[in-house]
């Protein structure tokens, strides 16, 4: 007979990656809630603003190849061949796939955007449908948004603003960056959805920022405006339309292209083999830890940076110390993953640093204390840009339609044209307080529920946030601490988790998720919910 934990309520705001490996973690425990309500403000379950529709057309990639997504409870290639969606045109190998997006035949290894939200929107289905057979009640209210959250004595209540939902004893916000977007300044687009600003009749866009994301908005234009093709093996651009992309960051490069992942896990344990003295900070650690990796895995590169502090080497290794030329340095990733060199999949040592440093109190503490300004290096080393996209990028640069500058401002470039689009896609590393949308959205009501009284016109709700100060932060288990003590709040964000380091993925999701799962089941945090 299922054990189910009568009375353990949880309400669950947003609907992406996050909460389907949260409710796919549920699913293969013993003990499962009595209740899971999913708030989700659009229509597409399991995609979140990266997968849903209007933010993945015109066809663009993500950076995934199947073998780096996440255990789900049907793999990729199980359900693109079992459900054989209409977009599908084949398989040329094992793990290149081919597809008809908008007319456009793509053979790539490197999942589709739109391809991977229907995948996610399909296991969320059978994972729900999975835990209603176990007697779990799920409740799923799309086109919701959540207006506010009064967490009472013994309770949470959710306010939509039409409707008032109570008797949840776990929040878990799973809103991924929404919780910490920083306001647009007035006529500034943010990148997504594309559809808003590509269609637009303008002469030239300006984009702030290099990203993945900044990519997106640069190649969505130029989808819209024009056509990418293929000449003597080569892509190439045409368009019709007489515009110009100007593209601009600090650094005036664009995040390296795509590397190999597989070796992390092998390069993780041999930092964690090196018999070395303690190491005390983060500096330590790249000399005595990092730098012995490269030197066995890749003396021409450890030979270049031997001498280099830990955040000079981070510069160096992605171009950032001098003019580097953006498209030169494309061409050369290119050409060095063409050549099958292991010299290309440096990131992966980085990445395997970025995680023993996650993982190491010590080392994460002095990390946040000193080496704040570098997460950016992180981000270029890490997200990396799909070869299909990069040579897209290099053929719209060729062709004329692109322009690269650097700048600290949107508005450090002055504008030629009247009709001048600007996209902000500078993403949200740089916030200085990623719980200050959390402060807005969860009021911590010192007016309690009378003994007994559990009916929803019983609740009082704040119209503003509290007068009592305090002071909120997350602890390691993903838990919301205000003034230092438990809330029974769960936040899935790495954009909104101040000590998160490293670059958040879909395995960032599933990790989150797993260790959110397991709190919001855990004994003692329901027995304070329901007998305090």
């Amino acid at each position: 007979m299922m054990n189910t934990k009568k009375q353990n309520n949880i309400a669950v705001i947003g609907a992406g990656p996050t909460t389907l490996y949260f409710i796919y973690t549920l699913l293969g425990e013993k003990i499962f809630p009595q209740k899971i309500a999913v708030f989700e403000q659009h229509d597409e379950l399991g995609k979140g603003n990266p997968f849903r529709n209007a933010n993945a057309m015109p066809h663009l990639l993500s950076n995934l190849k199947s073998s780096e997504l996440p255990d789900l409870n049907i793999s990729f290639e199980t359900w693109l061949k079992s459900t054989n969606p209409p977009y599908l045109i084949g398989q040329t190998s094992d793990s290149v796939f081919s597809y008809n997006l908008d007319g456009e035949t793509i053979e790539t290894d490197v999942i589709p955007r739109k391809v991977l939200g229907d995948y996610f929107n399909y296991c969320f289905d059978k994972v729900v449908k999975a835990l209603q057979q176990k007697g779990v009640e799920v409740c799923l209210h799309t086109h919701t948004t959540i207006r506010r959250i009064t967490k009472l004595r013994t309770c949470f209540v959710v306010d939509t603003g039409s409707n008032t939902y109570s008797g949840f004893s776990h929040l878990v916000v799973n809103t991924g960056t929404d919780l910490c977007e920083h306001q647009k300044e007035e006529g500034v687009y943010s990148a997504y959805p594309p559809h808003l600003y590509a269609t637009k009749a303008s002469s030239q866009f300006y984009i702030a920022g290099m990203s993945l994301t900044a990519i997106d908005a640069a190649l969505s234009i130029a989808k819209t405006k024009g056509r990418f093709y293929r000449h003597s093996g080569d892509i190439k651009y045409a368009s019709d339309t007489a515009y110009t992309i100007v593209m601009h960051s600090r650094s005036g490069v664009f995040p390296k292209v795509w590397y190999n992942s597989d070796p992390v896990a092998r390069y993780q344990k041999q930092l964690q083999e090196i018999e070395t003295p303690q190491v005390s900070g983060v500096e330590s650690f790249y000399r005595h830890r990092l730098l012995p990796v490269f030197r066995k895995a890749m003396p021409n590169i450890y030979k270049q940076i031997e001498f280099m502090s830990f955040v000079d080497a981070m510069a160096f290794l992605n171009q950032r110390t001098n003019e580097t030329d953006p498209i030169l340095k494309l061409k050369a990733e290119l050409f060095s993953l063409d050549s099958d060199t292991v010299q290309s999949d440096w990131p992966a040592i980085i990445a395997a640093g970025i995680n023993c440093i996650q993982q190491t109190p010590l080392l994460l503490q002095d990390f946040l204390t000193h080496y704040q300004d570098i997460k950016p290096h992180f981000s270029a080393s890490v997200a990396s840009i799909p070869p299909d996209s990069a040579n897209r990028l290099i053929a719209l640069y060729d062709s004329g339609n692109l322009r690269i500058t650097k700048s600290d401002s949107i508005d450090a470039e002055p504008r030629h044209h009247p009709d001048t689009i600007k996209i902000d896609a500078t993403g949200v590393l740089g916030d200085k307080d990623k719980l200050a949308k959390l402060r807005e959205l969860i009021v911590f009501d010192s007016e309690t529920l009378n003994e007994g009284e559990t009916h929803v016109d019983k609740v009082k709700i704040q119209e503003s946030t509290d007068s009592e100060e305090y002071e909120l932060s997350i602890a390691d288990t993903h838990e919301l601490l205000r003034n230092s003590l438990p809330t029974r709040v769960f936040v899935g964000s790495a954009f909104a988790t101040p000590w998160y380091i490293n670059v958040p993925g879909l395995d960032t999701c599933a990790s989150f998720a797993k260790t959110i799962a397991l709190g919001c089941l855990d004994s003692s945090n329901y027995e304070e919910a329901v007998g305090e």
